[in-house]
């Protein structure tokens, strides 16, 4: 029996562990591998409560559920509530899933639950520590999913007439905080016919006040008045400013909208768009 205990302690260490890294992969967001080991090992340890017949309650759901709270807290960085909230559901259904497909192969083939774990640990170990996402990323390209998530997007600035490829993106929420015009993220570069050379070739990944009065100073001041400045917050609490020019209309399979700001930024040639803009927009 100890060293069955020993072996479900390690199991439960791992796969507490794999978990957190799936969920922080998902989410895209920075995790300290020691923040990430301590909090599996909490959780390794509350897996140990089974075995101990007085700690039983400790497994009733409320517990459960405290627990998960207590792991979230310490394996994760998140700077409020909803922040917390989105890590702690996604953190949720990745438990379910791997859970449910866990039980699901025990179910089907009869094979002991705790090879099936084996395999899960296993399978994630290789995701982690491999090529396999850039694989499947690029599989997933070669089928044109993606390119079911693009809409030719043709703008207006002035007597100036541009055409963006548009990746639609529900993560893009930005707005104008003044007007509440919604921004579509663009490539400088295509706006290289409009713009000064100085506001086209520059890095707009960093940008603050005294970096964007002096863009401002190299325009017209016909222009000048169409350019917006958006503030933004991204995970960790650090928070940016981007660049935005306001356009005439923009037009999308023959229906046109107003009120649109373009956020400038800097895309990489690998792309195959140039723009970013929530879908509810069009």
């Amino acid at each position: 029996m100890k060293i069955y205990a020993e072996y479900y302690f390690l199991q439960n260490l791992l796969l507490d562990y794999l978990i957190i890294q799936t969920t922080a992969k998902i989410l895209n967001c920075y995790l300290s591998r020691y923040k990430a080991l301590f909090g599996a090992l909490l959780g390794a340890i509350y897996s140990m409560f089974y075995f101990i017949p007085k700690l039983i309650f400790l497994y009733s759901i409320i517990f459960k559920i405290i627990f998960i709270f207590i792991i979230i807290g310490i394996s994760f960085n998140y700077t409020n509530l909803k922040q917390y909230f989105k890590i702690l559901i996604t953190f949720y259904l990745v438990n379910i899933f791997l859970a449910g497909s866990g039980f699901f192969i025990v179910y089907c083939t009869g094979i002991d639950y705790t090879i099936v774990s084996l395999v899960i640990i296993g399978g994630l170990f290789i995701i982690f520590n491999s090529k396999f996402l850039s694989v499947f990323y690029k599989y997933l390209r070669s089928l044109n999913i993606f390119k079911e998530m693009q809409k030719d997007v043709l703008v207006k600035i002035e007597e100036n007439i541009l055409n963006f490829r548009a990746l639609m993106d529900t993560g893009n929420l930005l707005k104008d905080p003044i007007t509440k015009d919604p921004v579509m993220i663009v490539d400088v570069k295509k706006l290289e016919k409009i713009l000064p050379k100085e506001l086209v070739y520059i890095d707009y990944s960093i940008m603050d006040f005294k970096k964007i009065d002096y863009l401002l100073s190299k325009l017209s001041i016909e222009i000048s008045n169409r350019f917006r400045v958006i503030p933004y917050k991204v995970v960790g609490n650090e928070k940016g400013l981007i660049l935005g020019i306001k356009a005439d209309y923009i037009e999308v399979e023959g229906n046109k909208k107003n009120n649109i700001i373009l956020g400038l930024s800097n895309f990489s040639q690998k792309d195959e768009y140039n723009a970013i803009i929530n879908p509810s927009v069009l």
